[in-house]
């Protein structure tokens, strides 16, 4: 099972040949709530039935099937579920995703994967960067509101200890101290037992910290953009920030010995720091949005911002979650629109949206029902 990445998303979005199955649903981690969530897969896989009679003579669409209902029956799949889960599912793949936030279940079968869920997942504008730093040990994360994936630090990129960044004529000293803790069990007294000064040791420290922050920068603050949230004692925030160079340094941290907290724990307090931040950016995108509409630069009518789209002027783009507009995008000058609610299985055509701007170089916000400035569920903001 493949880990939920933009990368992973541009694979999804590059099936093309239908049909392309697409479900979603919320799981459970634990019994006995997760006891209902095969029996509720397999209800929105019947969805899919009309689409299984009329390609009865296609052995690969019928593996489709076939696959679905082994999905359905794997007792250890369904006991180590997460918040959510998509499936995604062609003649020729199979993609399977646990998601660490809850999303509405749905069915839908089209000439594309249907991603606009994994949008507001995996969308730049609630991510950010979290460094767990004490002065000896660094670790970075990647994360949102629903979830934190520690990042796996090269020692040539960003040092995980002090030992990694300090000059080589000190390192053999710091590892006998690091010995001799580990044999005795004892706090290490250097300026007693072993001679070395606190100076000495505050060079240390600013070393390591310098190491670590050029590091993380150019690895991935200056690659990604996201912001960075530091974590440590407040002794430890005043130094990193006083030779940090790094413009994506977040100003508020979390000031604590973060390397005691679960994941959990630092996910729940890096995004208590972040969710300010976060909701001014909305709220500044929305204003901006307001702005461009004042110079016939926004739009928020669908077929003007297809044709936009097309056009490649559609900037940014704003969609209100978990809407569906039922239909398609067949070309710049026609969008189709279903008019039957019997069928369950069929596109959307702000998913389409969606996919044709990112694929024109546009970023796509989704946003809350509440913060959308329009009632069509969309908005855009224009290049030119």
């Amino acid at each position: 099972m493949a880990t939920l990445t933009e990368k992973q998303l541009d694979t999804l979005m590059g099936y093309q040949e239908g049909p392309v199955f697409s479900v979603y649903m919320p799981t459970h981690r634990t019994h006995p709530d997760n006891a209902q969530d095969p029996e509720i897969f397999r209800k929105l896989v019947e969805q899919f039935e009309p689409v299984k009679a009329e390609y009865l003579r296609d052995k690969g669409i019928q593996n489709v099937f076939s696959r679905f209902e082994a999905l359905a029956d794997d007792y250890r799949f369904w006991q180590h579920t997460k918040e959510g889960l998509a499936v995604f599912a062609t003649r020729d793949s199979f993609d399977v995703y646990r998601l660490h936030m809850p999303v509405h279940p749905l069915a839908i079968v089209a000439d594309s994967a249907h991603v606009k869920p994994l949008l507001k997942y995996l969308q730049s504008s609630d991510r950010y960067h979290v460094l767990v730093l004490s002065t000896n040990t660094a670790q970075l994360f990647e994360g949102n509101r629903y979830q934190l994936d520690e990042i796996n630090l090269s020692q040539k990129d960003v040092p995980e200890s002090m030992i990694d960044a300090l000059d080589h004529e000190l390192r053999d000293l710091h590892a006998t101290l690091a010995a001799y803790h580990t044999a005795t069990g004892e706090k290490w007294d250097v300026a007693q037992n072993h001679g070395l000064k606190k100076t000495d040791i505050d060079n240390d420290i600013e070393q390591f910290f310098r190491a670590v922050d050029r590091g993380v920068m150019a690895r991935y603050s200056i690659p990604t953009r996201l912001p960075l949230i530091l974590a440590s004692l407040p002794e430890h925030q005043h130094l990193f920030r006083r030779i940090s160079r790094n413009r994506q340094l977040m100003e508020e941290g979390i000031k604590t010995n973060a390397t005691a907290l679960s994941k959990e724990a630092l996910k729940d307090a890096a995004w208590e720091v972040f969710e300010p931040y976060y909701n001014k950016r909305i709220n500044e995108i929305i204003s901006e949005y307001r702005r461009a509409t004042t110079k016939r630069m926004g739009a928020d009518q669908l077929e003007e911002i297809v044709k936009d789209a097309f056009d490649g002027k559609v900037a940014t783009l704003l969609l209100e979650e978990n809407r569906i507009i039922r239909g398609r995008i067949v070309d710049r000058d026609n969008v189709f629109y279903y008019t039957d609610d019997t069928d369950g299985s069929v596109d959307d055509v702000l998913d389409d949206l969606a996919e044709l701007v990112l694929r024109r170089g546009g970023e796509v916000w989704v946003i809350p029902k509440d913060k959308m400035p329009s009632e069509t569920g969309a908005a855009s903001i224009n290049r030119f």
